[in-house]
This record gives C-alpha cells, sequence and structure tokens, in this order.
C-alpha cells in the first residue's frame, strides 16, 4: 500500500506541529511493508526505507506558484507514485484524485460568523473567509473523512459545509507528553501575564493593550506582559508597539521562543487568551494542564476547553475593561480555589493516531 502526506502548507507554527507529529508516528509505526510519500515545502524529513520525501520550497514564493503546484505537479506526483491513498494536511481534498481521502481542517476562519475586513485583517483572511471557504466546502463534502479538533468545529462543519457527522473525526492534540510543569502561586507570578499566539488581528492583542492601559489609568502599574510577537513583523505589529510606546505600557515583545520556555511559562505567569478564532487554542490546554490561572475570550472553543475548570475567568472579546478587571481580580485577590488540573474531557475520538485513522479509510 502507497500513502501520500499532501501537506506543502505547513512550514510554521501549529500546522507544521502537527505535519512532524505525523512522521514521528509513521516513523516509529511497526509496518514497514506501508509506502509513504511526503509532498511538503520547507521541512526536511529523513527519508527511511518506507518514508520518501518530495520537498517543494518555491510553492511559498506566490499564489501563482502555489496553484501551479496543486494543479500541475500534484498531478504528477499522482501519475509517478500512484498512491492508494491522500492524506491532505491542508484543508482540502484533491479534486482530481478518485480514490480514497482523508482531509485535517484546521482553518477555523471558514467556520467562523466573524466577518474578516479586507483593510483592516489583511487579504489572506478575507481571501479564505469570501473565496477559498466555498472551494474547501465543496471538497469537505467529497473526501471520505475530515479531522478537526473541537466540538465546536465540528459542530460549525455541518451546520455550514453540510457535511455529514459521520464523515467527520473529532481528534483534539496529543500532548500528554509534553514536559508541563505546575504553577506556582505566589504574587510575583500573579502579575506576570503571558500571551503565546502569532500577530494575526484575529488574535486580538490590541485588546490586551487597551485593557493595560485601563488598569495603569486605574493606578495598576506593577504588572508585565509577554507577548510572542515581534514589533517589526508587520504594519500591526509596528502600529501595536508604536501605542506600547506612546502609552508606556509594560508588555515585552519577546518574538518566537522555544516550546521548553513556553511551558516555564505557564509555571511562572498567568495565561491570557484573547482570541476570538480557534481551531484548538493548544495554550488552553497546556496552561489548564499546569494549574495556572488563565482569562479567556468567551468563544466555544476556550468554552469547551476549559470547561469545569475554576481558574479561568471569561470576557467578552473586545471588552478591554473587564479583561482589565480581571487581571486586577487575579493581582489582587488573595486567596483563590485551588484545584488539582485535570484531564480535558473530550468527545469520543474513533482512533488517538492520525496514521491509523488513514489505514482505515
Amino acid at each position: 500500500m502507497k500513502i501520500l502526506i499532501y501537506d506543502v502548507h505547513a512550514s510554521e507554527s501549529g500546522a507544521l506541529e502537527i505535519l512532524n507529529d505525523l512522521y514521528k508516528q509513521i516513523s516509529e509505526y511497526e509496518d514497514k511493508s506501508i509506502k509513504w510519500i511526503f509532498a511538503v515545502s520547507k521541512p526536511e524529513y529523513k527519508e527511511q526505507e518506507n518514508i520518501i520525501t518530495l520537498r517543494y520550497p518555491w510553492v511559498k514564493k506566490s499564489w501563482f506558484h502555489r496553484l501551479y503546484f496543486d494543479y500541475v505537479v500534484t498531478r504528477k506526483i499522482l501519475k509517478r507514485y500512484k498512491p492508494d491513498k491522500v492524506f491532505s494536511l491542508q484543508n482540502k481534498g484533491i479534486s482530481f484524485y478518485k480514490k480514497p481521502q482523508c482531509v485535517y481542517l484546521h482553518l477555523p476562519s471558514v467556520l467562523t460568523d466573524h466577518k474578516f475586513n479586507l483593510r483592516r485583517d489583511g487579504k489572506i483572511l478575507w481571501l479564505h473567509q469570501n473565496v477559498l471557504k466555498k472551494m474547501i466546502f465543496a471538497s469537505l463534502r467529497k473526501v471520505d473523512k475530515t479531522i478537526v479538533q473541537t466540538q465546536w468545529m465540528k459542530d460549525a462543519l455541518i451546520e455550514k459545509a453540510k457535511v455529514k457527522d459521520d464523515k467527520i473525526i473529532l481528534l483534539p492534540p496529543d500532548i500528554s507528553t509534553n514536559n508541563i510543569g505546575k504553577f506556582s502561586d505566589d504574587k510575583e507570578n500573579r502579575i506576570n501575564f503571558f500571551y503565546p499566539a502569532a500577530s494575526y488581528t484575529y488574535k486580538n492583542h490590541l485588546t490586551v493593550l487597551k485593557a493595560c492601559k485601563y488598569i495603569q489609568e486605574k493606578g495598576v502599574t506593577d504588572y508585565k506582559v509577554t507577548f510572542t510577537i515581534r514589533p517589526d513583523e508587520n504594519k500591526h505589529t509596528e502600529m501595536m508597539y508604536k501605542y506600547v510606546m506612546e502609552h508606556n505600557l509594560k508588555i515585552g515583545f519577546d518574538g518566537s521562543i522555544p516550546r521548553e520556555k513556553v511551558f516555564k511559562n505557564y509555571q511562572q505567569s498567568v495565561l491570557l487568551f484573547p482570541s476570538f478564532i480557534e481551531s484548538f487554542g493548544l495554550p488552553l490546554l497546556e496552561a489548564r494542564l499546569s494549574g495556572s490561572f488563565i482569562v479567556a475570550s468567551d468563544s466555544p472553543f476556550a468554552r469547551e476547553i476549559l470547561d469545569n475548570y475554576n481558574n479561568a475567568l471569561f470576557f467578552e472579546y473586545l471588552d478591554y475593561k473587564a479583561l482589565g478587571d480581571h487581571m486586577i481580580q487575579i493581582m489582587t485577590v488573595q486567596k483563590y480555589e485551588k484545584i488539582n488540573p485535570i484531564e480535558i474531557q473530550t468527545h469520543k475520538k474513533e482512533s488517538n493516531k492520525l496514521t491509523e485513522i488513514v489505514l482505515n479509510l
């Protein structure tokens, strides 16, 4: 049997982590008679006896290069390797491939009710919602299985894309092997706030800035917020950095940090998570497992992940005053009801391994 892993999209953040995890699963899979072909962009995976890696880094140059790959190069790959199945991790299947296909959907922007603005949010998010969404929905109605990470995405896929319930697999991320330490509750850690997120507008950093300005106007100045973005990434981050400087806010733009440091921050800070669109929101689960205090947007994914977690506070995602009040509450209230972190309860899954899902198509 030959299986094509189709993912030239993934090159950073969560999408790349999923692809890396899949490669690891396949590398450790006992049955070496199954041939796996990885079609990727920038990742460099070691080829093995039953694993072939096809790299196309030029795909990232432009939309034209991506379209050329999708409709010309992909046909050549299928003709040469003749896979029996395809597992696409880039939100839609291959329209001209007629054998079994499974798709991993990790693009929440096509399912949200929030309307993206071309000027404010950028062309990529606008295109996802107004152009690619129709193509993705049509594709997912045809493929054999679609994998999503949360119940809210499954419900939205059924309602908005009209995909049948039995064709959707709910598979939350498996982070049981991550070395996440426990939160240490003391005064210093309660005044440190941490937000690990990319710089997309829907990540909602601006509401954090407004909340910090608000609490400073109320006389609270002994705090610190850490972002994992750089001030020079794009016009949006440049605008935010200017806002921070103008109002003398205590916010650090640390840029991307190693996973080990992210886990360390859960032990030593309060998680802020104002993002209002996520396929899962992994930091919420990681911080929950650490026992940290969490302030999150009142969104379906956050409510799902933090269900029955007593150390979480919620706010309407644009209400910076409510966010600021929650921050003050955590910094000033002397005693909280402490709970032992527990594993999040999820809906029944058909499998906990991506490889098993693909092989069972």
